[in-house]
């Protein structure tokens, strides 16, 4: 930084001959002169001084028997004077410095904390609709204003924080966390489903089932109310395991015709650069993307964006690629054999997804085919744990 403002200024390079030349520059860090690159050989000196403390020098060694010679004059200042009739480097160098005062005026990068349930796509669209991203006026005071926009819109945000650096905006977030309810708060164990009890295991609090007992969801399994030996009851955070044996009924449907969509050609790829926030297409086609997608030419259009990165920061760059997707529509009959491994891909997902902490004991299915569609009805009995905590409200 030093030799950045040295050169700023101008600094003179001299060259000190004659006797004790030394002397000369003791003489100029007693008045309080800064010197520096210091270099002696075979009785001459060499050191630099700023240009405004050069006058000084030559005053000292006028008279005297030391001769004081300009080896070198660097610095801005001399650059200026050497050029000051070449206008269009003055013109271009304040050009310069123009658009460059004009560019930090701009958010260049934005970078977005990782979310746990949000893609960065989806962040940086949002973000974008509530007006930050690459390429807006950098005023970060009239950005924060924008934060509870942006709270809003995103929804499941505790508080969103944005800092601005140079052309750099930090996006910061933290997403809302489930609040547990107290180890110590008191609560009642209820049924989350109808079901027949099986076994009941109360850990604390006090069983009001036992085996056998049928229930219906939302009632009262385990009490929170526990009366001591000498009559007096006191509240308890119940707790336990509560096995039932429950049902169950589901339907899907598998139509006799379905609609499918068929490529007809390869894929167009259509590229465009998005730098500093402006979109440049780099693919001419001959007809655009609007008037392909017309009803009589059915299209298909996926979009994927590749960052630029510089030594692992993200650049206000990026490369959008289009792959644009010629298709005809067709219809399928769907005949009893299709509709039987449609069916199984169905019910093996729905089984993965809603019925993967319950034992399935027994599954009854039954099929129905009508002019429109096949329908298969499903029964499960299961095993599961029905037990539910609530919390007891007490009033004062």
């Amino acid at each position: 930084m030093i030799a950045i403002l040295r050169f700023l200024s101008g600094y003179i390079i001299f060259k000190i001959s004659g006797s004790r030349p030394g002397t000369l520059i003791n003489e100029l860090l007693r008045r309080g002169i800064k010197v520096w690159g210091i270099r002696g050989n075979s009785g001459e000196i060499c050191a630099r001084v700023s240009c405004s403390d050069y006058p000084i020098v030559q005053q000292i060694t006028r008279g005297g028997s030391r001769r004081v010679h300009i080896i070198k004059k660097r610095g801005v200042p001399f650059i200026l004077h050497k050029n000051r009739k070449r206008k269009g480097l003055i013109v271009g160098a304040a050009l310069f410095l123009a658009i460059f005062k004009a560019l930090s005026l701009f958010v260049w990068t934005v970078d977005i904390c990782e979310f746990q349930t949000i893609s960065q796509t989806s962040a940086r669209d949002i973000l974008r609709r509530v007006g930050i991203y690459e390429g807006v006026r950098g005023d970060f005071e009239s950005l924060k204003r924008m934060q509870t926009t942006a709270l809003i819109e995103f929804g499941n945000l505790s508080w969103i924080t944005i800092n601005a650096d140079g052309s750099r905006g930090e996006v910061g977030a933290t997403e809302k966390q489930m609040v547990e309810t107290s180890d110590n708060a008191p609560r009642n164990i209820k049924a989350s489903a109808d079901g027949q009890v099986v076994r009941a295991d109360a850990y604390s609090g006090t069983a009001v089932v036992a085996q056998g007992d049928a229930v219906r969801k939302g009632d009262l399994l385990i009490s929170g109310v526990v009366e001591s030996m000498s009559g007096s009851a006191h509240f308890e955070r119940a707790d336990g395991v509560v096995l039932a044996q429950t049902r169950y009924h589901e339907r899907i449907e598998i139509p006799n015709e379905i609609t499918t969509a068929v490529p007809v050609q390869q894929p167009q790829k259509r590229y465009s650069a998005r730098l500093f926030g402006v979109l440049i297409p780099l693919t001419i086609t001959q007809n655009n993307t609007s008037d392909k997608l017309k009803p009589e030419k059915p299209m298909l259009l996926f979009r994927s964006e590749d960052q630029v990165r510089f030594r692992g920061d993200r650049a206000s760059a990026s490369l959008l690629t289009e792959k644009i997707y010629d298709y005809k529509t067709e219809k399928r009959s769907i005949n009893s054999e299709k509709a039987e491994k449609l069916f199984t891909e169905r019910k093996l997902l729905k089984e993965l997804f809603c019925y993967n902490n319950k034992e399935i004991t027994e599954c009854s299915i039954s099929v129905l085919q009508d002019g429109s569609a096949y329908r298969y009805e499903i029964e499960y009995n299961c095993i599961e744990d029905i037990a539910k905590g609530e919390r007891i409200l007490l009033s004062d």
